[in-house]
């Protein structure tokens, strides 16, 4: 196990053991720890599916989706990440970002930092949509 030091824009510094999974993407990994390293803040949007939200009646999810963007939950440090709710799968991208291939959720007390796949079709996908170039390398993403 490592440690990283992460100083964050308010001046202080902090440790975080970092542990990898054996179902990890090295480069989701590392470009989530570059944000953290940047000071960047970060944001998490739950991804509102019946997987999700299994016994909210399926028509609230889909109204909900409308106004998804707007339910960003702020992320200051990798510790914040700890505090999400359980067993529940959200986008996870610099505040200022329209769109990211990062998915991020804790399950039994672990973050879980992971992309997203279409489970009929088996493609990469974003909030915005189907995986282009521009979630993964361009726009308001830092490509690593």
């Amino acid at each position: 196990m490592s440690d990283t030091t992460t100083t964050y824009t308010d001046g202080r510094a902090g440790r975080m053991p970092i542990v990898p999974l054996s179902h990890y993407d090295p480069a989701v990994q590392a470009r989530v720890q570059q944000w953290f390293a940047s000071g960047r803040l970060l944001a998490w949007i739950p991804i509102l599916s019946r997987e999700n939200f299994p016994e909210v009646p399926p028509e609230i999810p889909h109204w909900a989706d409308a106004y998804q963007p707007h339910l960003r939950w702020p992320i200051h440090r990798p510790e914040d990440l700890l505090d999400l709710p359980e067993g529940v799968t959200g986008w996870l991208l610099p505040m200022e970002a329209e769109d990211t291939d990062v998915a991020c959720g804790v399950w039994a007390g672990e973050v879980y930092i992971l992309g997203v796949k279409d489970r009929r079709a088996g493609r990469p996908q974003t909030l915005l949509g189907e995986r282009a170039d521009e979630a993964t390398t361009g726009g308001n993403q830092s490509a690593v």
